[in-house]
């Protein structure tokens, strides 16, 4: 055994404690440099949140407004259509109206520092008809053609494609018999398809939709009061999904070139309600004096909106067609 008291002894204990000493300072070294990494890293990963979350929530924002933008515009061009114009034409006054709603939410988002606008490109205009019927002073007329002097006959022909197809019929009216039941019918290029409306029970409508490759059964709507309002283009029965296939399914072409047909009604005095859509070309026997009416309408139109804040600027076209049945 080595003798601690020697000098060779006093030298090796020595050495053993300037090693230890060594390998504290850097095990608290190391200790520093982790702390030191981790409190960075911490840091980084913090302020990418950060800016992460600003821009979601900028975004957000200018994406709430464009389809705030869309809605409003929509019930604008809708208000129009039913106006039926002055004599500056249907598109002269939603270009106006539009004008004035841009400054009216232009300068309630100045209060809150965000530069807002939106403009209609009139050189994107699609024209075409809004075909109506409302109601008149003693409540709902039947589906026929003007003076009631056809119950089966052609709303307009020459039709390439509909949108915002809505009815409303009291259901009351309807008959309990399928065989001679009101149809609605989107007929053209050999192919046609119909939905048809009848009533075995109160509160309830049965709906028939078909056309020449899809036959499904009625199918039965429950609703509350004698009126129920049908969506042909969205394809819902008082809010309830239509069976069977989508609007002029398997009539009405998807893409360019389109393919024309007729919009006609079948035992039209089986039924009593309002209806409106819009088409974005045709004929018909209908005018802008007659019940029911066609006036000159907006198929379509481009809208460009801005939202700038000082985070974030915010661009978009949107092509303004409320109601197509792919809508």
């Amino acid at each position: 055994m080595a003798d601690v008291n020697s000098p060779r002894g006093r030298g090796r204990a020595s050495e053993d404690e300037d090693r230890a000493q060594i390998i504290l300072i850097t095990g608290l070294t190391l200790a520093v440099l982790f702390v030191a990494v981790v409190l960075l890293l911490n840091t980084v990963i913090y302020t990418q949140n950060l800016a992460t979350r600003g821009a979601d929530a900028g975004g957000a924002e200018a994406i709430e407004f464009r389809e705030g933008v869309v809605d409003d515009l929509a019930g604008i061009m809708y208000r129009e259509h039913r106006n039926r114009s002055s004599p500056d034409g249907v598109v002269d006054d939603f270009a106006a109206s539009a004008a004035t709603y841009a400054r009216t939410v232009g300068d309630l988002r100045a209060r809150d520092g965000v530069i807002a606008d939106v403009s209609v490109n009139r050189s994107t205009v699609e024209t075409g008809y809004f075909v109506a019927q409302n109601e008149s002073d003693t409540g709902f007329r039947n589906m026929t053609s003007p003076g009631g002097s056809a119950t089966d006959w052609t709303v307009v022909s020459g039709v390439n494609r509909t949108r915002n197809y809505r009815l409303t019929v009291d259901s009351a009216t309807l008959s309990d018999d399928a065989g001679d039941a009101f149809t609605i019918v989107a007929d053209g290029a050999g192919e046609n398809w119909s939905v048809t409306l009848s009533n075995g029970s109160a509160d309830a409508i049965d709906v028939r939709v078909r056309n020449a490759t899809s036959d499904p059964p009625p199918k039965t709507f429950s609703h509350e009061g004698g009126n129920v309002t049908i969506d042909l283009t969205a394809g819902t029965v008082a809010g309830q999904q239509l069976p069977g296939p989508v609007w002029a399914g398997g009539v009405q072409s998807d893409d360019e070139p389109y393919d024309a047909y007729d919009i006609r009604y079948e035992n039209g005095d089986n039924a009593t309600g309002t209806y409106s859509f819009v088409v974005d070309s045709g004929t018909s026997t209908l005018d802008g004096s007659s019940r029911p009416y066609v006036v000159e309408g907006i198929y379509s139109v481009e809208v460009e909106v801005l939202h700038r804040t000082p985070e974030l600027t915010y661009r978009d076209v949107v092509r303004l067609a409320p109601g197509e049945r792919d809508a």
